[in-house]
Order: structure tokens, then C-alpha cells, then sequence
């Protein structure tokens, strides 16, 4: 009698648990004006899979809910410390921002460093010198172009933390690749790996380029800054951008120029 109970006690709890994993993968369902509340089962259990191993529309669903997440943070007015760094795509950017800054009351510093990419600076202590040297409170990070036809992006994963443990806790906004053509992930596995609300998506913007085809020209890269200025109010910590007059004139950006070695 009492293996016959137990029997029939699994049994229910079987059925119990198949009828729990099927409704938490199913569609809403609803009972009138009653939809029952899920338990995040299905989050639970699906969590760990990286974005650049979702389907596009799957990427698109999870980073739009962290860009749209819509939380009110006050605006930092202190006087900044800003450092710049980058590849190629730094020098045209430093010129607009540079301006941005003198208007706002911080100071600017950039570093151009031609052809270079996530592993050239995480394999060096080059950010980690610049940060010191000019006591840096906020960092702009221009970095993916030349790693954006790489078939898997996933390969820099390691260099992107790494740059991210060297900023530490400096508020940071990373300035994604302005695509000339479409990338294969390095896009989605930089945003995923920043703090929410600091990555700025530049693919999908109209930039006037070079004769490369690939760098936008200044003017272009200034409308670029432009539009991280307009979005930097929904940043995870935003400071002052307000837009710099034509009357500011010429603004000295302080660019120290390096040359690539380590791909």
C-alpha cells in the first residue's frame, strides 16, 4: 500500500512539474481579464547563453531592454578630467569633444593610437599610464573598428574585460565602431560587457567618410559626438554636454599620437 502511495504521489508531482516547465516556455496565457504571473523560470535556465549566441532578433529584444530601461540619474555638473583613447577613429572624434569640454568646465586629453584594437591595449599598461597621468574621471573609449569583420568576436572577449577592470570604477562610456559594413558580433559582445547605459551603439548612422570609405570625415565625426552628447543624459552617469557654440572657435584636443605594435 505505502509503494503504491508513493507511486502515486511522484506521479503527481511529474505531472505537476511538466504542466510548470510548459507554461513558464508557453505564450501568456489569460483567464479573462486574469493573466497569471509567471515565475522566471524560463530567464533562469536561458541566463547564460552570450548574446552573440542568440538569434539577431534575440539580441535586438535583450539590448533594447537594457537601453530602454528608463532610469532617472541625476546629472554629475562636477568639472571633469577627461581622457579620450582609441584607434584612427580618435583624432576627428577629440576635435568636437574637445570643444564640448571647454564648454562645460573639464579638461581633455586623447590618445590616437593608429591601427590599434582591444588586444593592443589590453596587453600593455598604456591606459593604466594615461589614466594616472592625467588623473582621469571620465574616459571615452573609441575602440572595434579594426576588429569589425572579425567572424568571432568572441576571441576579444578577454581584451574588453581587461580594459574594462583597467577604468575599474571611472564612469565610461564606450563609443561603438561606426560600421561601414556589417560586423559579425563585436558590437553586441563590447555593449553586453559594459555596465548598462554605457555603449554607444554608432551602427546604423549615416556618416560621410573618407576616400577609404571607412573614417568618417571631421565634420562627420563631429555630428557623431553630437549624437553621444544628445544620448548622454540617458548614460548610466551623465555629465555635462552641453552643446559648444561656434563662437568657442579652435580648442586645442591634446592628442598624444602612438603607433601600433601588437595586433
Amino acid at each position: 500500500m505505502k509503494k503504491a502511495s508513493y507511486l502515486g504521489l511522484w506521479l503527481l508531482l511529474s505531472i505537476a512539474l511538466i504542466g510548470f516547465v510548459t507554461f513558464s516556455f508557453a505564450d501568456d496565457i489569460s483567464i479573462g481579464a486574469w493573466t497569471p504571473k509567471k515565475a522566471p523560470f524560463k530567464e533562469m535556465l536561458t541566463k547564460d547563453r552570450t548574446l552573440v549566441e542568440l538569434t539577431p532578433e534575440e539580441q535586438k529584444a535583450r539590448l533594447d531592454s537594457i537601453r530602454n530601461v528608463e532610469e532617472e540619474v541625476k546629472v554629475d555638473s562636477a568639472a571633469h578630467s577627461i581622457l579620450l583613447i582609441g584607434d584612427s577613429m580618435t583624432l576627428n572624434l577629440a576635435y568636437r569633444l574637445a570643444k564640448y569640454a571647454k564648454q562645460n568646465g573639464h579638461t581633455f586629453h586623447a590618445v590616437n593610437w593608429d591601427s590599434s584594437n582591444t588586444k593592443t591595449w589590453a596587453s600593455c599598461d598604456t591606459l593604466d599610464y594615461f589614466i594616472n597621468k592625467y588623473d582621469a574621471s571620465y574616459i571615452f573609449v573609441s575602440l572595434g573598428s579594426n576588429e569589425l569583420t572579425m567572424k568571432n568576436p568572441n576571441s576579444r572577449l578577454k581584451y574588453v574585460k581587461t580594459i574594462l577592470e583597467k577604468i575599474g570604477d571611472i564612469p565610461y562610456v564606450w563609443i561603438g565602431p561606426p560600421n561601414w559594413t556589417e560586423d559579425f558580433g563585436i558590437n553586441t559582445m563590447i555593449e553586453e560587457n559594459c555596465k548598462p547605459r554605457s555603449f554607444f551603439l554608432t551602427n546604423g548612422m549615416k556618416l560621410a567618410r573618407k576616400k577609404d570609405r571607412i573614417h568618417p570625415t571631421r565634420d562627420a565625426s563631429a555630428d557623431w559626438i553630437d549624437s553621444v552628447a544628445r544620448w548622454m543624459p540617458k548614460s548610466s552617469h551623465p555629465i555635462l554636454m552641453n552643446i559648444p557654440p561656434d563662437t568657442i572657435g579652435k580648442v586645442n584636443p591634446n592628442v598624444t599620437f602612438l603607433k601600433a605594435w601588437n595586433k
